[in-house]
């Protein structure tokens, strides 16, 4: 099942159980204290923020929607039951038919246009736009959402997801790190001595929203990404300031434009960030000027504040992109038998491969790859490769893997000047100062050493035969399983 909007996916898992409604809460940090509260939660619940402090009943705040398993499943369109590497290979086959574009369609109008705002009339506060964490310097409506920009030289439209501060009624800021798609071609417009125009969705289907941060290739538009995944069109209206194409089913849109640097900016920042750390500092951004809002009755602003605990949205994103990285190391590489990155890791910092060892230098062969290749190599750390006895998303057996089977003085290379980012914790004084946005990488090989694999000692596991057998005859007498 796909979902055309926001409010379509909340309505299943709402009737699935999936779903709290919280009412009478303070922008200002409760709701980001109680959505990190949330986090600890096993099968925690999507939560619904209502009648917040201030703010008319209706005005909402949506968090947690990829936090577990099941919400993955249901915004991913996966097996009710699925989880772990079970996802990863659900997504494979979903993007496993070969990319065919489906363009966004043009309609007439749509639900985002039950309000608009011109002028004097924009004011982004009319939202409950929560203060995330005590540390943030403001706050932030954009984290759950969308930044819509066009190439001016090509058309491309880019989708992709940058942090959004609030400064005033019409004021915003957009952070952007070096390298990034939506960069590039804000650059392209200031070069010209133009600001560049965008729109920015507060409020979208999460399947759409985990699209715009997950490495959809140059050049390709994530609307017709998403399209092909949904297998229909995405419906747009245009946008009334831009002409940018906006999802007529949006919850609302901001309109406006980036201005050139030196022209106007704000203090953005600082802001609790998905490594776990505010470590991209406070710096001056150059203003985003709003100049139109949409926005449906009775809007939502979908939050997805970077958070510390074990159950935080990266599941979702995470489980897309172990797929991505799988199915292209299976083009370049053999006997690749699972791929993940795992959450706690916060995201991209750590990718965990189990292959079956086909020569000498195999795994050191992925690892290398994967520290060069687009869609694994931003802000990577480390490498681990393991045998395909190992399932990489079971920690348990990784640890086994690297307390048995890695040899530190020959199983552990560094690679230096790496891709890092403004957000990286580790960067060095000097190396801010110097604009220096590098780090290393470790690879870590922890597989039965090649040339003597076949003389290894063998496991004491059980075979997965009988313990198939033993839990049909016996899981659910004496543990309780289904």
């Amino acid at each position: 099942m796909v979902f055309d909007d926001l409010r379509q996916f909340i309505e299943h898992a709402e009737g699935l159980g999936l779903c709290k409604t919280v009412e009478d809460t303070d922008w200002d940090l409760e709701i980001g204290a109680i959505t990190e509260l949330g986090l600890y939660v096993p099968e925690g619940p999507l939560l619904i923020f209502d009648k917040i402090k201030g703010y008319p009943a209706g005005y909402r705040v949506v968090t947690n929607f990829l936090n577990t398993p099941r919400l993955v499943a249901l915004g991913f369109g996966l097996p009710p039951e699925s989880k772990g590497l079970g996802q990863v290979q659900g997504w494979r086959e979903k993007i496993s038919e070969e990319f065919r574009p489906v363009p966004p369609v043009d309609v007439e109008t749509g639900p985002v246009k039950e309000n608009i705002h011109f002028g004097d009339d924009v004011d982004l506060f009319e939202f409950p736009v929560p203060k995330w964490h005590e540390h943030d310097g403001g706050r932030y409506i954009g984290t759950g959402h969308l930044v819509i920009q066009q190439d001016p030289d090509t058309g491309w439209v880019n989708v992709g997801t940058y942090r959004v501060q609030v400064h005033d009624k019409n004021t915003a800021t957009i952070f952007m790190s070096p390298g990034k798609h939506g960069d590039e071609i804000r650059k392209k417009y200031w070069a010209r001595g133009q600001s560049c125009p965008v729109a920015i969705v507060c409020g979208e289907d999460p399947l759409f929203w985990t699209m715009s941060h997950s490495g959809v290739p140059r050049e390709v538009s994530e609307y017709d990404y998403v399209g092909w995944l949904r297998k229909k069109p995405i419906e747009v209206v245009r946008g009334e300031i831009t002409n940018l194409p906006i999802p007529a089913g949006a919850e609302i849109v901001l309109e406006g434009e980036i201005v050139p640097p030196g022209t106007e900016s704000r203090a953005e920042g600082p802001f609790g960030e998905w490594p776990g750390y505010y470590a991209s500092g406070s710096r001056a951004e150059p203003a985003v000027k709003i100049k139109a809002v949409l926005h449906r009755n009775n809007p939502i602003i979908l939050g997805a504040p970077p958070q510390l605990g074990p159950y935080d949205y990266y599941i979702g994103k995470n489980v897309m992109r172990a797929a991505i990285i799988w199915n292209d190391l299976d083009k370049n590489v053999p006997g690749v038998k699972g791929v993940w990155l795992p959450t706690e890791a916060r995201g991209p910092n750590m990718i965990i491969v189990s292959i079956e060892q086909k020569y000498g230098g195999h795994a050191k062969q992925v690892a290398s790859f994967l520290a060069g290749y687009y869609q694994s190599a931003f802000m990577l750390r480390f490498v681990i490769v393991v045998d395909d006895d190992i399932d990489p998303s079971n920690y348990a057996d990784v640890l086994w893997a690297l307390g048995t089977r890695c040899d530190p003085e020959k199983s552990i290379d560094i690679l230096r000047e790496c891709w890092a980012t403004w957000l990286d914790p580790m960067l060095t004084p000097e190396k801010r100062a110097g604009r220096d946005l590098t780090h290393s990488v470790g690879i870590i090989t922890a597989c039965k050493p090649y040339s003597w694999k076949e003389q290894f000692p063998q496991a004491i596991k059980s075979s997965s035969g009988l313990l198939k057998s033993t839990r049909e005859k016996w899981g659910k007498s004496v543990f309780g399983l289904s």
